[in-house]
């Protein structure tokens, strides 16, 4: 098995990493954890991930479901990779996708899509519920956490990988990659009481976490127990 290079990850662990970066490409930040830049808007892109499992074959794709991300993940089946799932934190990726579910999941070698039950789609094709006890998920090592949306329903992906891997979607906001602040934040809500509760939600939230990866903004790396706590405070301020 191919040892970690060290210098290798600690550059991958950088805004300028992630900013100089090939749009479309999975591009490696820590151990078996992947970053896939896709649609850009007023110099903020849309962010999806990959966790490759333990055994080096298969894999989980968190929110990649745009144009420029298809041929990459066309690229992973054709090299032999088993895509186990899309995983859709909130109704608003899926805006974003070229395709329908069906189409998605036939690009990704037949994975099935994983999104909340209550999710707004406009769509046929059948999800799997992702706040259900998946055995995959649990393959994973993965603790779904459900959440109020922006005007739908969204999820936190918790890994137990690299000492704790936080996948928030877009229930927090990473600073812009022009910034030099490191700060995360709630996005602005439609509606005030689905602020409330994401607060609270927040403000509840128990899990400790090394790293946590937005689907825009900067990510967090080797986040100590005090930021911790200072990133879950201000997510959960009222």
């Amino acid at each position: 098995m191919k040892t970690v290079d060290k210098m290798e990850v600690l550059h991958s662990q950088s805004a300028e990493f992630i900013e100089q970066g090939e749009t479309g490409k999975f591009l490696k930040l820590i151990p078996d954890t992947f970053i896939i830049k896709g649609k850009e808007k007023d110099g903020v892109f849309n962010q999806g991930y990959a966790i490759r499992h333990i055994n080096r074959r298969d894999i989980l794709l968190l929110d990649v479901v745009e144009e420029s991300t298809k041929d990459a993940v066309k690229r992973l089946v054709k090299d032999g990779y088993n895509i186990k799932g899309i995983l859709v934190t909130c109704d608003d990726v899926m805006k974003d996708a070229y395709g329908d579910l069906k189409t998605l999941s036939e690009d990704a070698g037949g994975a099935p899509i994983y999104a909340h039950p209550r999710n707004n789609f406009r769509d046929r094709a059948k999800t799997k519920d992702i706040t259900a006890k998946d055995p995959v998920l649990k393959e994973f090592g993965l603790k779904v956490i459900d959440l109020p949306g922006n005007g739908g329903e969204s999820v936190l992906v918790y890994s137990e990988l690299n000492d704790g891997m936080l996948f928030t979607g877009e229930d927090a906001v990473g600073s812009p990659y022009d910034s030099d602040l490191n700060t995360f934040d709630r996005p602005e809500m439609k509606r005030q009481n689905d602020d409330f509760g994401l607060a609270e939600s927040w403000s509840a939230f128990k899990e400790e976490f090394a790293y946590l990866f937005p689907r825009k903004g900067k990510p967090g790396f080797n986040i100590e127990e005090g930021h911790q706590v200072d990133i879950i405070n201000r997510l959960s301020k009222s």
